[in-house]
């Protein structure tokens, strides 16, 4: 995305689309019931995912992406939040995640995975740095029915020639991750598809 496509997504990730970052957050928290420790929130973009999970919790943050456009949206919506003190951004990608091994609680990321190259090596870098016990949920999805009908109305009318910068989001079915996961020695996770859109939950196992 050039520089006025990132404000735009900017923009619109802090206004329309801060509901299903809401939804989500809340899910991760019923899901995997961790509320205190170290969150990484993987191809974080502007930070929105974990920005909405720290208003529910005590998690401190890592944000990590490859873009330092969107790192540098993600420094100022963290300043904006006032979560200074409990987040840091990283530039960098989910294949070589620059943090040491096993130093992470909970792992999330929503829309980036469709998008990682070298899937069993990104799983791996996750189990990595997720301590024992730590969980992960990550995947992609515009809430619940009613809440992605109540926001593409609103798109409609407010942003009616927003394209997402126009990128095209790759498609892949469930077997695709679930190999990966496999692959990178995960043997306790799911992969569900389903009208709150595709999510993997992780967990690794303690020792």
């Amino acid at each position: 995305m050039n520089a006025s496509d990132v404000n735009d997504y900017n923009s619109i990730a802090l206004g329309i689309n801060a509901p299903i970052y809401s939804f989500y957050a809340g899910r991760i928290l019923e899901k995997t019931g961790i509320a205190s420790g170290l969150c990484l929130d993987v191809g974080c973009g502007g930070g929105y995912l974990g920005l909405a999970l720290a208003r529910i919790t005590t998690l401190d943050f890592v944000f990590i992406d490859a873009s330092p456009e969107m790192l540098s949206c993600a420094t100022v919506n963290i300043a904006t939040h006032n979560l200074t003190t409990r987040a840091a951004t990283l530039l960098g990608q989910v294949q070589a995640i620059p943090l040491p091994d096993e130093s992470v609680d909970l792992v999330i990321s929503r829309g980036s995975i469709p998008f990682w190259d070298e899937l069993p090596t990104a799983f791996r870098e996750i189990k990595r740095v997720l301590k024992p016990g730590g969980c992960g949920y990550i995947g992609g999805g515009l809430g619940d029915p009613k809440l992605r009908a109540a926001h593409m109305e609103r798109m409609k009318k407010e942003h009616p020639e927003w394209h997402g910068g126009q990128r095209k989001i790759p498609r892949h079915d469930d077997r695709h991750y679930s190999d990966a996961l496999e692959s990178a020695g995960f043997d306790s996770f799911t992969v569900t598809r389903n009208d709150e859109g595709m999510w993997i939950e992780l967990l690794k196992a303690k020792m």
